[in-house]
């Protein structure tokens, strides 16, 4: 029994799944050798072709660079000092950092799909040099036809680094801003953005300056101590426009009369901003722009000799704008507004100023001219004048309309003879007492004339023509100066005067209003 027993355990057919068993242990291996083989070959494959495309990439782009680092397994890829140069731009980088390829798609379709795309301290500098002529159209067009591939980068990130624009070869800037973070997402770039003036796509932008500075004119500079971007609001802080010059200086810089500015903005804050370039033509929609907390002070020299040119209407200068815009409604808040003119050499500039000034404006457009719903664009605006009487103003046009017609309207209240006079005695060597209880006015015209009317209520008012040296009082002329005005009682209705006035067209808008009140003043004093 135990000899059978012994046979039947050790029969010759029990070693058949043995042998199988190390046959497909042997086939498993081979096939994992080969897999990995295969994966290393790949892998190698695939570095090298991504490797390739990228520095021929950026060969073609003009660009220079330390290496280009690779690595499949991690689907990753990292460009080391990378340096573009093209039509008069350089573009200086520490790293470029690209995350999470879509092999797939790039090795098999020739579409370059990214997770995620870093870039560490741009340095982005332009020059204004003339156009390289291999640059040429037909060059361009050659280039966007060999452009097959179509490039989606799902989020873009940017850290650091610095925008800057010069005058040519010039070391000074035209402009400079220092960058702290710009995101994007779902960046695309094929042969049909190319086309475009921006040659890429976005859904969504988050962007964070600040030291922005800006060379606006001769005369004056642009600064700004932060400028934000969170998709489509922008929010500006410590905006400014500062003068170069001292006012002595600033007048040697011009051979006519000009203004010089000193502005300051706390805050500018635009909602719904959106842009686009159509045929080479920048346009700008807003649905609502805020200006808050505003101190903004001209001085103008009108010793120097006049500028003759034609000042065109606000009408005609938005519908020749060389930007189209179309932003729905302006709210300015807290503002205050100071206008010097020296008229005298031997004597302090004539002083007007605002303060409190708050005002909106509707309809800022110039897009579909043609339209007959075209919108009439609306400006209100109040304010305290010389600290204390209140002002308002009420204007109203449309840029489509090319006579520039215009409706204006408004009233002040209170105002004192002696708080006009810090403008009347040094510039019109005139000096006037008493009060002025209430003035209206209400005009219409075109760039050529305006025609209305105007109502003033006013009391004990007194005219004194001072001596050429602007302080002694001219008692002859004086005297008869004050026989032709009529005082009015102050509960005496005041007559309702028709104004009829020429525009001096190499004069601004503000010119021309402040001549249909004078002149209605006129008429109801003499």
């Amino acid at each position: 029994m135990l000899a059978s027993t012994v046979i039947v355990i050790c029969h010759p057919n029990t070693n058949i799944p043995l042998k199988k068993s190390k046959k497909n242990s042997v086939g498993v291996l081979v096939a994992i050798g080969l897999l990995a083989i295969g994966f290393l070959v790949f892998n190698n494959y695939a570095e090298k072709r991504i490797k390739t495309s990228l520095e021929n990439s950026l060969k073609n782009a003009n660009a220079s660079f330390d290496k280009v680092d690779v690595k499949v397994l991690n689907r990753k890829a990292e460009i080391f000092q990378p340096k573009f140069r093209f039509k008069g731009k350089v573009l200086k980088v520490d790293t470029i950092k690209v995350d999470n390829i879509h092999l797939w798609d790039y090795l098999f379709k020739k579409d370059l799909i990214i997770g995620d795309l870093y870039i560490s301290n741009p340095v982005v500098k332009i020059y204004n040099l003339p156009a390289d002529k291999k640059d040429s159209t037909s060059t361009k067009s050659k280039e966007k036809s060999n452009f097959k591939n179509n490039i989606l980068l799902k989020r873009v990130k940017i850290n650091g680094g610095s925008f800057e624009i010069f005058e040519k070869d010039s070391s000074d800037h035209r402009l400079y801003t220092s960058l702290r973070k710009l995101n994007m997402e779902n960046v695309r770039i094929n042969s049909k953005t190319l086309d475009e003036a921006v040659p890429f796509n976005y859904e969504l932008i988050r962007l964070d300056c600040d030291s922005i500075f800006y060379d606006l004119d001769k005369q004056h500079t642009m600064t700004a101590g932060e400028f934000q971007m969170d998709n489509l609001d922008i929010l500006t802080t410590d905006f400014r426009i500062i003068p170069k010059y001292s006012r002595a200086e600033h007048q040697k810089t011009t051979d006519v009369e000009k203004d010089r500015y000193n502005l300051k903005i706390d805050t500018i804050r635009l909602n719904n901003f959106n842009w686009n370039v159509d045929k080479d033509t920048m346009e700008i929609r807003n649905s609502y722009t805020e200006i808050r907390g505003a101190d903004f002070r001209i001085y103008r020299d009108k010793l120097q000799p006049d500028d003759t040119s034609i000042k065109p209407m606000y009408s005609k200068m938005l519908r020749e704008l060389s930007i189209k815009l179309n932003i729905d409604s302006v709210a300015v808040s807290n503002v205050y507004l100071k206008y010097e003119e020296k008229i005298k050499a031997e004597r302090k500039p004539g002083l007007v100023e605002f303060s409190d000034l708050n005002g909106k404006i509707y309809n800022l457009t110039n897009m579909g001219l043609n339209r007959k719903d075209f919108p009439e664009t609306h400006i209100i605006a109040s304010a305290k004048l010389m600290q204390q009487a209140p002002i308002n103003i009420d204007l109203k046009f449309s840029v489509a309309d090319k006579s520039d017609r215009f409706e204006v309207s408004g009233n002040m209240a209170h105002l004192r003879a002696k708080q006009i006079n810090e403008f009347l005695q040094p510039a019109l060597n005139v000096k006037a007492e008493g009060r002025i209880e209430n003035l209206n006015y209400y005009f219409t015209g075109n760039a050529y004339q305006a025609n209305g009317n105007m109502k003033i209520a006013y009391q004990d008012f007194k005219v004194e023509v001072l001596k050429k040296d602007g302080d002694e009082k001219n008692k002859i002329v004086s005297a008869l100066a004050n026989l032709v005005v009529k005082n009015k009682a102050l509960n005496e209705k005041p007559d309702n005067k028709e104004i009829s006035v020429e525009r001096d067209r190499s004069k601004s808008f503000w010119n021309y209003l402040w001549n249909c009140v004078k002149t209605g003043a006129l008429k109801t004093f003499l």
